[in-house]
């Protein structure tokens, strides 16, 4: 039997409805798969300066984003500082980003059947597809990008084991002024809380390790930190969880990622940044390279090898910003002394932009260390108010000063 479809998307999240997008532009039939897009996934919805450079088409966003310039920055201990960015970043909303990807799919072309997928399984020479309604769909070749947690993965690469890191996100009126973030590390685990300001709310988040807290201590921290930042949490709903599937695989490989005729992309893959859980950028370029690998060789046979060689580097970095971040006392140190010392200060604006811009930490280490004039002069702005810039306020202590340490009010 002839498959009625060239390729059949599964999941409409960043990297299934661009990469869907990609090929119905080129004439392709494209079947997309998800019962509830658009929609707002608990995360922080932050658009790297990185993101914004490989996926200019994100910057069709602008006047639906926040832009972030500088970021509030506290360490365990309670002290805290205002760094610059070199390059800003913006934050979006995951339903607004959501919808946008799928209404650009849609326009291309792209045809969206609101049903989750049951099962898929390759046999004469297509993929039959099962959605919950127990209709059979056929295609040509598969996508399967439905997510962190994604059934389909498990059929497809069942020796693929993404590290599964939790996050608990709420949406209050109130925190951060614009244009600044806030990251909050944590004494006792390996993560941080975030504020980033949206248009009209902000996302307030916490995410840690796997097995570091119970989601009820998640909860009081992001709680706690709302009350302390605004008194505001009327408009917000009770925090709301999810995992992030990052690059420090308990099991697999690149090679896991694709055959001939299918590819895993973004969430799915355990593409996302295993020290900070940024795993935007990381779907969008999956999908971009999947389709350029794709069209090379009509198959995807290639992207294992593409992969590896595009995202191997950066999340090696990945991991050992992780290991020093999150080790003991080392973010209370730098920040300590970032309000002291302007090479302390310089060596933690390098490697922020190093995150942001996913720059090379050679490069920012060596930026720290032999500045010019011009960064140096930057420094030590940042370290003449004893809090950061512009006078910040002292950190004021939470409640749960056992989980988050102290928070900082702006």
């Amino acid at each position: 039997m002839r498959p009625a479809w060239d390729f059949l998307v599964v999941g409409a999240g960043p990297a299934g409805s661009w990469i869907a997008e990609r090929f119905a532009k080129r004439g392709a039939d494209v079947l997309l798969f998800d019962p509830k897009a658009p929609w707002e996934k608990p995360c922080g919805g932050g658009l790297t300066a990185a993101a914004l450079r490989h996926t200019p088409e994100l910057l069709e966003l602008e006047d639906e984003s926040t832009e972030i310039e500088e970021l509030l920055v506290v360490a365990p201990g309670g002290a805290s500082v205002v760094i610059p960015l070199r390059k800003p970043y913006r934050v979006v909303s995951r339903l607004t980003l959501s919808g946008w990807g799928l209404e650009r799919a849609q326009a291309a072309g792209v045809r969206l059947l609101r049903r989750a997928v049951r099962s898929a399984h390759f046999d004469h020479a297509c993929w039959q597809v099962t959605d919950s309604s127990g209709v059979a769909h056929r295609g040509r070749w598969l996508v399967c990008a439905d997510g962190a947690t994604s059934p389909l993965r498990r059929q497809l690469a069942p020796d693929l084991r993404p590290e599964l890191a939790p996050t608990r996100v709420m949406y209050p009126s109130s925190g951060a002024p614009p244009g600044r973030a806030v990251f909050l590390f944590l004494p006792a685990a390996k993560g941080y809380l975030w504020d980033f300001p949206r248009p009209g709310h902000h996302s307030t988040g916490i995410g840690v390790a796997p097995g570091t807290f119970a989601k009820g201590d998640l909860d009081g921290a992001v709680l706690q930190y709302s009350l302390a930042e605004g008194g505001d949490n009327g408009s917000a709903a009770a925090p709301r969880g999810a995992v992030i599937a990052t690059s420090a695989w308990k099991s697999g490989r690149f090679s896991d990622l694709a055959g001939s005729n299918y590819v895993i992309l973004g969430d799915a893959a355990g593409l996302a940044n295993p020290a900070t859980g940024e795993g935007i950028d990381y779907a969008f370029r999956s999908a971009t390279l999947a389709a350029d690998v794709f069209h090379e060789a009509t198959g995807f046979k290639g992207f294992p090898r593409a992969a590896r060689k595009t995202f191997a580097a950066e999340m090696r970095r990945a991991r050992l910003v992780r290991r020093w971040l999150y080790r003991p006392g080392f973010a209370d140190w730098l920040i300590t002394r970032s309000r002291h010392s302007p090479r302390a200060a310089l060596l933690l604006m390098s490697l922020s932009d190093a995150i942001n811009e996913h720059g090379s930490l050679v490069s920012a280490f060596a930026r720290a260390l032999f500045a010019g004039p011009p960064d140096l002069q930057t420094a030590q702005t940042v370290c003449q108010c004893p809090d950061g810039v512009e006078g910040v306020a002292p950190a004021e202590e939470l409640d749960v000063a056992a989980i988050t340490g102290r928070s900082a009010l702006h």
